[in-house]
């Protein structure tokens, strides 16, 4: 016996699995056509729930393409994002994971856009930038490997010079040491700006 029919969207975009008895949702063309569905086709309860499910997934990938058009993201703040549109964490989490696959998500790529973003305005010691990167859901490996690329001895130099003259310009001399120690630079880092003073 029939659980639900293929139609025609009433807006004559798309198609529709339309249950026998409640409502329906709507089924995007690429989905109708990648699951060779037809017009009038009927549907078991469980050839509706495959198709509502490679549904879901098609609108959820979709969305979080939107996501990533505007900005990198680490998977911690699509599924956030995700799950405020109403998506399920059993449907984000495989579209996410594709998306990783297919390169379209990185969480490395998003580390070292943050770091360099960060170091631009307003630079940060090694230690503070990964615990930001850590509290955004970036593993441990992108995050370290992000570090180890842009952290190494002459860009550490750099970053500890230029914010030793934010700091200077902040409160003078004797607060610099202060505030570059609650940007979370090292001793060691601090000693560097010192150094080239």
């Amino acid at each position: 016996m029939a659980f639900a029919r293929i139609e025609k969207n009433p807006s004559g975009e798309g198609y529709q699995a339309l249950l026998l008895e409640g409502s329906s949702f709507s089924i995007t063309a690429d989905v109708f056509r990648s699951l060779r569905l037809s017009l009038g086709q009927e549907l078991s309860e469980e050839q509706y729930q495959r198709l509502r499910t490679a549904q879901m997934e098609r609108n959820c990938r979709s969305q979080a393409l939107a996501y990533l058009a505007r900005r990198e993201h680490t998977a911690y703040e699509l599924t956030q994002k995700l799950q405020v549109k109403g998506f399920d964490r059993t449907i984000i989490t495989p579209v996410l994971e594709k998306l990783a696959e297919e390169d379209l998500l990185s969480e490395y790529r998003y580390a070292l856009l943050t770091i360099e973003h960060r170091q631009r305005k307003n630079p940060e010691g090694r230690a503070l930038l990964a615990q930001r990167l850590a509290s955004k859901g970036v593993n441990r490996q992108d995050a370290q490997r992000a570090l180890d690329e842009l952290f190494n001895e002459e860009l550490a130099t750099e970053y500890a010079q230029r914010a030793y003259q934010l700091a200077l310009a902040k409160g003078g001399k004797e607060n610099a040491r202060l505030l570059m120690s609650k940007r979370g630079f090292s001793s060691y880092e601090i000693r560097l700006a010192l150094e080239q003073e």
